[in-house]
């Protein structure tokens, strides 16, 4: 029974102690995700069901609530970011963030 929450474990370890090594004045932008929105880019890769899909979304409004929107668009086209950050993931919550997160983060050619 609890060998099945072992791998959802790891992955909410893995995503917090990426935020946690990242210092606030050094990821933004630079290094890490400035707006929620790129935190979902980044958190939601390899997510593999909805859970942890709902807990990701759940840190990064934690960590980014006041920066839901996005200033600054990226270069690229919101397709290949699809394709790239969704290429290993099963959890159908976390694919549709994703495809929102790139939507919004690429500026559309």
């Amino acid at each position: 029974m609890m060998t099945a929450c072992v791998p959802v474990l790891s992955e909410i370890r893995k995503f917090l102690l990426f935020l946690l090594l990242i210092p606030v004045e050094v990821s933004a932008g630079l290094i890490g995700p400035s707006n929620y929105w790129e935190c979902i880019l980044i958190g939601m890769q390899e997510v593999k069901n909805d859970q942890v899909a709902q807990e990701v979304m759940k840190l990064c409004l934690s960590e980014f609530s006041a920066e839901l929107s996005v200033s600054e668009r990226r270069e690229g086209a919101p397709g290949a970011c699809v394709l790239k950050y969704g290429e290993d993931v099963s959890s159908s919550l976390a694919a549709q963030q994703i495809q929102t997160a790139c939507n919004l983060v690429y500026a559309p050619q």
